[in-house]
């Protein structure tokens, strides 16, 4: 291991909610924290690297994800006057 990162770190690295990578982890899709004290934990970085980059790779080339029904927008008119 080349370096230890802390949560600030992994947060600026890793661009999901705190919850979404707890829940990843608890899943076993996203590295394991390990402590370094009682209080302090850290992840591996260059698991984590590695996790991104196999993201990255495995990344379709177009969304995939479910797309909200456009015929159920609903508009409101806007009004011009101040």
């Amino acid at each position: 291991m080349k370096r230890a990162i802390g949560k600030k770190e992994l947060m600026n690295m890793v661009p999901l909610s705190w919850s979404t990578i707890g829940r990843l982890e608890a899943a076993g899709k996203f590295p394991k924290r390990w402590y370094i004290t009682d209080r302090r934990c850290a992840w591996n970085g260059d698991e984590i690297e590695r996790w991104l980059d196999e993201r990255q790779a495995n990344s379709p080339a177009e969304f995939a994800g479910k797309k909200p029904p456009l015929e159920q927008r609903v508009y409101r008119p806007v009004s011009k006057d101040p």
